[in-house]
């Protein structure tokens, strides 16, 4: 399969490396923000920035070529009507596997604490000193999970602030300091009890695996899909996106 990589960044170098250790997978460019790229693929992966996201698109769009988009703080309000069944597009807040399964897991999680309402759902992140955007992708992904599955918690807040946290309200934690790769915490406290479920990663090794398990996936399909719907079509029969409790 052949495949066109936008980034050299460091995500973009580990992607490389994964996939010249695997012998169906050829790269066929890889170009930086605002190159254009040469050469027929099969399937894009943008491991750039927010900002060139929707340059990408349209590329991707105008030559027919499906693409996995990693880039994390970007929006395009009309995304799903841009792509229609035009192409495959599979978007990712964070490409781990893993991190996918812990969203399903959160889901589950946050439907115990629905079952309480002294069961109080939270996130928590911590990342290197330099990431940009806060809270992160991934967190925002975890807690929709964790909203998904507790109703009464109707939309996240960021804090500690100056103002109590409401009852309705999921609080995520975040820091930023040293060079932490990605820690993600889904955890519940009750008066009696905590339960946590903690993903760290070790390298970006986790991230590149991810990343070309949905290029292979999203090769010859047509539509908008995300790294959860990728999961749940692995993890099936453990997990089944939107399933009745």
């Amino acid at each position: 399969m052949r495949i066109g990589l936008f980034g050299r960044g460091r995500l973009g170098t580990a992607i490389l490396a994964a996939a010249q250790c695997q012998e169906d997978l050829q790269i066929t460019w890889i170009v930086d923000q605002g190159e254009l790229p040469s050469g027929a693929v099969d399937v894009a992966i943008d491991a750039s920035v927010a900002a060139a996201v929707e340059g990408h698109l349209a590329w991707a769009l105008d030559t027919g070529t499906n693409l996995v988009v990693g880039a994390t703080g970007w929006a395009i309000a009309d995304l799903q009507a841009r792509v229609n069944e035009r192409i495959g597009v599979l978007t990712a807040a964070n490409f781990s596997l893993t991190v996918a399964f812990m969203a399903q897991m959160a889901i589950v999680m946050g439907r115990y604490a629905q079952l309480d309402p002294a069961r109080d759902p939270y996130v928590f992140e911590h990342h290197h000193r330099l990431k940009a955007d806060a809270p992160s992708g991934t967190a925002k992904t975890l807690a929709a999970a964790v909203l998904e599955g507790c109703p009464r918690k109707t939309e996240w807040t960021l804090g500690p602030t100056q103002v109590a946290i409401q009852p309705y309200q999921l609080n995520i934690g975040v820091l930023r300091a040293g060079s932490e790769f990605g820690l993600h915490t889904v955890g519940i406290d009750s008066p009696s009890e905590t339960l946590e479920i903690t993903h760290r990663a070790r390298s970006r090794a986790a991230f590149a695996d991810g990343a070309l398990a949905a290029a292979r996936w999203l090769q010859g399909r047509k539509g908008l899909f995300t790294m959860e719907q990728l999961a749940a079509a692995i993890l099936h029969p453990l997990f089944t996106l939107g399933a009745n409790p």
